[in-house]
């Protein structure tokens, strides 16, 4: 017992509060925790740092993996509960080295299993890599484009943001502020996809063909509502959604209308012969009810922060530029040869010019040198999966935006780019998908649009400056958020006066006839969706673009 330890200082009280429960107090002075596996779970800490795994860890097993959990959690800046991305983080304050769990083990034999086990996933330690770190060449024209921000201060958890400025937010209550400022929340939920994948049917059924059914309140009564209630609660839980309240009478009182959804299933689906039937409806219950959640606090949070955008001018500081690539390559005869590869690339990029980096190849690894785009190179990898290294941040990587890039490189070096926009000069830049860093839209379900592209008549000063996104849509319905950012950036444009043109353009790399939901092509152009297999999709979206001028 401590009365009896006399190799060193002990302090025992029978009525002191729990020490346990101190390590989590900003004022802890507990530095060190001994105990037994009953430590494997049911507690969490942030401040888990090392991990000394005595005679335990001998083989695999839950009780292990538990363990590494209690280590892994971290608070993360601004409550982020991620560690920082490598080319965010601050130079020379080594926290990459405080957000690491270090983990050591005497008689811990999995642990060298363990390592192997991570790099059969393709993760290598740290202690086993080569870094190479360069900075891109910023290509940013001085005083000159103009782009929208949310103003300071309004962001998420920011002080004004929509989370700390409109609390306690009832689900399915619009509050009166912004009644009659959006149309009615409706959802749409087709299930003909995953019931003929499930069924192993080859031949989709046409969308005029599908039929429209409502799930059968009757049965309501029989669903387990404390589940459905659960289920939401973890969605809003997974988002972050804090200010959004949730109440089990109000979810059933408003599921039960039956009003506010479109649910595309066939009739013999709904049948019930067996309670598993039940349990199928309250399912897809549940997966309409979390839509609508989505659906409703996006709208709002588009409604909030939509009167708080800003026009500033891009510079060198931007935070969506792009500034560093990151390598981590595998210490080995092939990872050397990238590493030098890679370092080739470095020099050009400090002493060289454009066109000597756009003659850099290396296998499998992309530098795209377009002229007009606000930072060279882009780096893409190809395979990347087979490749001994990792890049980070991996800033363009889907064959719909490659495309996209080459496609308008290649109409620059033909001359076709110039007879389609005049003596206007175009600018380019993909934009950051980081929360942080990009340009993203509430108002269309939280969208990131992938480049932010500028027209500019250096003679009028005018502008026209397009949110595009190249992306596959085989399973979009028309109705989906990021179809409607078309529209509503327009309204953006308008309710904030501002003194250049908005437009925005999904690029779709799926073709038409391709499409589960397919609608006639007319459908499509007036919510700006262009279709990338058409040899003139760059032509047409220019022609929208400039049809406003």
């Amino acid at each position: 017992t401590a009365a009896t330890q006399t190799a060193f200082d002990v302090v025992q009280n029978e009525f002191a509060g729990s020490l346990f429960r101190r390590i989590n107090t900003a004022d802890s002075d507990i530095q060190l925790l001994i105990g037994s596996k009953k430590f494997t779970e049911g507690w969490s800490s942030w401040r888990v740092s090392t991990m000394g795994l005595l005679n335990m860890g001998k083989s695999e097993g839950s009780q292990i993996i538990q363990l590494f959990g209690r280590g892994v959690r971290l608070k993360g800046k601004d409550f982020s509960l991620k560690r920082t991305n490598e080319n965010e983080r601050p130079q020379g304050v080594f926290l990459e080295k405080l957000e690491t769990l270090n983990i050591f083990g005497i008689s811990a034999g999995y642990m060298e299993e363990f390592k192997k086990y991570l790099k059969e996933e393709g993760i290598t330690p740290p202690d086993e890599m080569l870094t190479v770190k360069f900075n891109v060449r910023p290509n940013v024209p001085s005083g000159k484009l103009k782009t929208l921000r949310l103003k300071d201060g309004y962001k998420d958890n920011q002080k004004m943001g929509f989370k700390r400025q409109v609390r306690e937010l009832a689900f399915f209550e619009m509050p009166a502020t912004y009644q009659g400022k959006s149309k009615p929340i409706q959802v749409e939920l087709d299930l003909y996809p995953k019931i003929e994948v499930l069924s192993s049917k080859q031949i989709s059924t046409p969308i005029d063909k599908r039929e429209k059914n409502r799930l059968d309140s009757s049965l309501f009564e029989a669903f387990d509502w404390e589940a459905i209630y659960l289920a939401l609660w973890h969605y809003k839980w997974q988002r972050s959604w804090w200010n959004l309240r949730l109440s089990k009478e109000k979810i059933k009182a408003f599921a039960v209308k039956n009003d506010w959804y479109t649910l595309f299933i066939p009739k013999n689906q709904l049948v019930v012969r067996q309670f598993a039937d039940i349990q199928k409806q309250q399912e897809i219950l549940i997966e309409l009810l979390q839509l609508y959640m989505s659906r409703f606090y996006q709208t709002l949070k588009g409604l909030y922060e939509g009167q708080f955008y800003e026009t500033v001018l891009v510079d060198q500081d931007d935070p969506a530029l792009q500034n560093q690539y990151t390598f981590k390559v595998e210490n080995n005869d092939s990872g050397k040869a990238y590493r030098n590869k890679l370092l080739q690339l470095q020099e050009i990029l400090e002493n060289g010019t454009l066109k000597e980096a756009m003659g850099w190849q290396m296998p499998n690894i992309t530098a795209i040198c377009f002229e007009p785009h606000l930072y060279y190179p882009i780096m893409t990898l190809k395979n990347a999966e087979t490749l001994p290294l990792t890049m980070k941040p991996m800033d363009m990587n889907e064959n719909s935006e490659i495309r996209f890039v080459q496609d308008l490189q290649q109409a620059n070096e033909d001359g076709r780019l110039r007879s389609w926009i005049g003596n206007k000069d175009l600018y380019l830049l993909r934009n950051a998908a980081n929360k942080s860093k990009g340009l993203g839209f509430a108002l269309a379900g939280n969208f990131y649009p992938d480049f932010l592209l500028w027209l500019l008549d250096s003679a009028t000063g005018e502008q026209w400056l397009s949110f595009i996104d190249p992306k596959g849509i085989l399973h979009m319905s028309l109705d989906h958020p990021k179809f409607g950012l078309a529209t509503e950036i327009k309204q953006l444009q308008h309710k904030l006066n501002l003194d250049m043109t908005l437009n925005a353009f999904i690029l779709s790399i799926t073709e038409w006839e391709q499409l589960i939901n397919r609608l006639d092509r007319s459908s499509y152009s007036e919510k700006n969706i262009l279709f990338m297999q058409d040899k003139d999709y760059l032509q047409q979206m220019f022609a929208k673009i400039l049809s406003d001028a």
